[in-house]
């Protein structure tokens, strides 16, 4: 097996890596937020079809992981995990090619099919990226591996957030002039993942049967549930998504409605969020000192409820929500971190793809979830962004007392 030293930073393989995944996760935001942005702007952000196309575009874009993940699990343990990645790069460009020909058509609806099969490829990539690093990471080593990688990602998403509604309205009206960046951008992500550190090659005496998408999750968490404290890791990890997803939806309609603003404002508080998660990952993975650090959970847990509760009731001003924002995700990046690496370390080395497959699935079920519940509430119940984030922070403050029982302490 392929090792890595403990400070990973100063391999060029994993710095490969890290280049790949920032681009994947910078190129798939920056490609949301122009959708996002495009179709609530022409549909209008206040008004029904708004913002049913905002719940539609994130659940098509987080839906190819209920379908493909199983597929993408058994790929990740069949192949070496940097082919997988590779290949699933190539893809993306095909995929930004044909969204800026339907951008150059202004085409609105038929956008929502370039953000699933931006989904569908990150379904792919995701077994493969997260079981890439137990395979080429020291144990002691893989809680900061992983703060690098959390950082690299919400950096990415930060800057694709951000970007995204700067771009848009930079391309004022003309949608393909931003995906032509995105292109762009994907033919970059190919190039560096061909410099990722090879990965051991997988079972080729795997088989693959095809079958319903959802039946080999259910019996493959089954499985997992077998171990109690993977279990609880799965759960605690799948609620993060589900918060997440709801954040950055509601995010959207607290910049354009509570606040006033436009796409620059909307990215703004997603970079914030963003920077905010990054930043309590790293601190969090240094803080590991070779170990999980489980003893973070509940603490992240209650700084993402009293910072959103206080969100709620402030955040009708703009500098006192970007910086509530912010504690928001610092605080969710002390939940996250643990959480994530305890799912790679416990997964058995033959299954972890299978295990990491099924995982994504049920964080995909958590975020569509999420986006019929912002559905439900700003349409059912009439609720606005600032009610929407004081229900989110009671339901995080609901998940705190099975963590304390079952997370162990330390």
């Amino acid at each position: 097996m392929t090792s890595f030293p403990t400070k990973t930073s100063n391999n060029l393989g994993f710095g490969a890596f890290l280049a790949t995944l920032f681009l994947g996760a910078f190129n798939d935001n920056l490609s949301k937020m122009l959708v996002i942005c495009y179709g609530t702007d022409r549909l209008g952000a206040a008004s029904m079809a708004g913002s049913s196309f905002l719940s539609l575009a994130a659940a098509c874009f987080i839906l190819p992981y209920l379908l493909f993940s199983f597929l993408a699990g058994h790929l990740a343990d069949r192949y070496a995990k940097k082919n997988v990645m590779v290949w699933s790069k190539v893809a993306e460009i095909v995929i930004m090619l044909v969204g800026m020909e339907l951008a150059r058509r202004q085409m609105v609806y038929p956008l929502l099919a370039v953000l699933f099969c931006m989904g569908a490829q990150s379904a792919f990539f995701s077994p493969a990226k997260y079981g890439f690093l137990p395979e080429t990471t020291p144990t002691a080593g893989l809680s900061r591996a992983n703060g690098y990688t959390q950082l690299a990602t919400f950096l990415a998403i930060i800057l694709g957030g951000l970007l995204g509604g700067i771009l848009y309205s930079w391309c004022d009206g003309v949608l393909h002039q931003g995906f032509a960046i995105c292109v762009a951008v994907a033919i970059l992500g190919t190039l560096t993942s061909f410099f990722i550190t090879a990965t051991r090659p997988g079972n080729p005496q795997l088989q693959f049967r095809f079958q319903d998408p959802i039946s080999p999750h259910w019996r493959t968490l089954c499985e997992m549930s077998r171990d109690r404290l993977l279990i609880t890791v799965v759960l605690g990890a799948t609620f993060f998504w589900f918060l997440g997803s709801l954040m950055q939806l509601v995010l959207v309609l607290l910049a354009q409605t509570t606040l006033g603003g436009g796409g620059n404002l909307t990215g703004g508080l997603q970079a914030a969020v963003a920077l905010g998660i990054g930043l309590g990952c790293t601190l969090a993975g240094l803080l590991a000192k070779g170990r999980i650090p489980y003893r973070l959970v509940v603490p992240g847990a209650i700084g993402i409820a009293v910072s959103a509760l206080l969100l709620a009731f402030y955040g009708n001003h703009l500098g006192p929500a970007v910086l509530l924002t912010a504690l928001v995700g610092f605080a969710a990046g002390f939940y996250q971190l643990p959480l994530g690496t305890a799912i790679q370390e416990r997964s058995p080395v033959e299954k972890r793809g299978r295990y990491l497959g099924a995982t994504n699935a049920l964080d995909c079920v958590s975020m569509t979830a999420s986006a019929a519940l912002l559905w439900l509430l700003q349409n059912v119940f009439r609720c606005g962004p600032r009610t929407i984030i004081a229900i989110t922070a009671a339901l995080v403050l609901a998940v705190v007392p099975p963590l304390i029982k079952h997370l162990p302490r330390k």
